[in-house]
């Protein structure tokens, strides 16, 4: 089955197997028993182990737990809940945990759609942690400024707290070749109740 990702040797579509991601070129991508892949090429990491390690993605996930961020997740959901279709494809960039990514996931399914979603992260900790949580959503370990996506592929893409933009090519702008031909429109700021966090919501 073709699924949202895109190959990040050559760009072709990656059909979806059982245990592996495969493109029509033969490169293949194992799919890990927590349910993510692995697509970031050498040539795209700045470390040997980019973004949150272990530690910081079990204190994140400790602390999303207590519920601190549950008004901003809310938020988030009615959004997008006002901004979707019946079959909606998302994509969470900088997905961290999964917190966002699986609230609205659900949200979507709860009020009767069918949302494709994906959910992409610099760190391999953390997106391990982010497949546990909800097993309806495509994971992979892979660069904010090299999306394994086609173009216009998205109809909403969600940046939460995730840099949208430094050194080389603004991770904006290939947000940007992700979203429909139409072009990106940045949604309004959440509002006072969300104090100063501000993701970027386009569609």
């Amino acid at each position: 089955m073709e699924s949202l990702f895109r190959c990040p040797v050559c760009g072709a579509p990656l059909d979806r197997g059982d245990r592996a991601y495969r493109c029509p070129a033969g490169h293949s991508y194992d799919i890990a028993r927590e349910g993510y892949t692995y697509l970031l090429p050498p040539n795209q990491k700045h470390s040997a182990a980019p973004g949150d390690d272990r530690d910081m993605a079990a204190a994140r996930r400790d602390f999303l737990s207590k519920r601190y961020y549950d008004l901003l997740l809310n938020t988030l959901c009615c959004q997008i809940l006002s901004l979707s279709g019946e079959s909606p494809v998302i994509w969470d960039v900088g997905c961290g945990e999964g917190f966002y990514t699986s609230g609205i996931f659900r949200t979507l399914a709860a009020a009767g759609k069918s949302p494709r979603m994906a959910g992409t992260d610099i760190s391999k900790p953390i997106l391990r942690s982010a497949a546990k949580r909800e097993k309806g959503i495509a994971w992979a370990v892979a660069s904010s400024f090299h999306l394994p996506a086609a173009d216009s592929a998205a109809d909403i893409l969600l940046d939460c707290f995730s840099p949208l933009g430094a050194g080389g090519i603004p991770a904006s702008a290939e947000a940007g070749r992700a979203l429909p031909l139409r072009g990106a429109r940045t949604g309004p700021p959440l509002g006072a109740e969300a104090g100063p966090l501000r993701p970027s919501l386009s569609q």
